[in-house]
């Protein structure tokens, strides 16, 4: 499972938030400037919370107040202050506002982020008939997609192909996912239920399986189970 620090739209909802430490802010701005991917997923978050500004009202600051600042800085109290002065005073309060509800808000993700931690996405083993030890593994990405991946060197006779198919739990017959290079691929979505179902790889002649069944000898399988 991938660390939740590498999650750019996590990470990019704490930059935002405020909810990094001083260093590590610095760390994602610098990241940003160069990774797209996080930049947009600043963006996207910086859209989303914008609106917190306009739930608080400008309020102006009391009487009191306003007369402690003048009497530090020796100008006349009795005076209203100057408009640009007013809007100023009226978007500190704004943004002081905002700033809280912004602190509420990082506090609701932050409990959340710590008491339901992201759910491990299922994953499979796949290993050889007969023997010890897996030759791939399979995982789901939050997305829906699988990634699987070789963990140690597999040949592949000259003239063949691997090909990777599906089998849902309850199914008789396995459903074909395409030639498979032997370190691996990435698939977009099996297209059945995940849990249960079992991926199989097979040889077969060169550019796969003319039958759309397996025809060649089933090299390795393993079926996916949530960790």
């Amino acid at each position: 499972m991938s660390d939740p620090a590498d999650d750019p739209d996590l990470l990019a909802a704490e930059y935002v938030l405020g909810t990094l430490d001083v260093a590590t802010a610095r760390q994602v701005g610098a990241r940003a400037e160069s990774d797209p991917v996080l930049r947009a997923a600043i963006t996207a978050w910086e859209e989303r919370l914008l609106p917190l500004a306009d739930l608080a009202a400008p309020v102006p600051p009391p009487d009191a107040l306003w007369q402690r600042l003048s009497a530090s800085i020796g100008a006349d109290a009795n005076p209203a202050p100057a408009p640009a002065l007013t809007r100023a005073w009226r978007n500190v309060v704004v943004w002081r506002c905002a700033a809280a509800a912004g602190l509420a808000l990082a506090a609701g993700l932050a409990a959340f982020i710590v008491l339901r931690p992201p759910p491990a996405q299922p994953v499979a083993a796949l290993v050889p008939f007969g023997t010890a030890g897996a030759a791939y593994m399979a995982q789901v990405e939050p997305g829906g997609g699988v990634r699987i991946v070789a963990l140690r060197p597999v040949a592949v006779a000259q003239g063949k192909d691997l090909e990777l198919w599906a089998l849902p739990a309850g199914a008789t017959l396995p459903i074909p996912l395409g030639v498979m290079p032997a370190g691996g691929r990435e698939l977009a979505s099996l297209g059945v239920p995940i849990l249960g179902t079992q991926l199989m790889i097979s040889l077969e002649p060169r550019g796969g399986s003319p039958t759309g069944l397996p025809t060649g000898p089933v090299l390795y399988a393993g079926t996916l189970h949530g960790v």
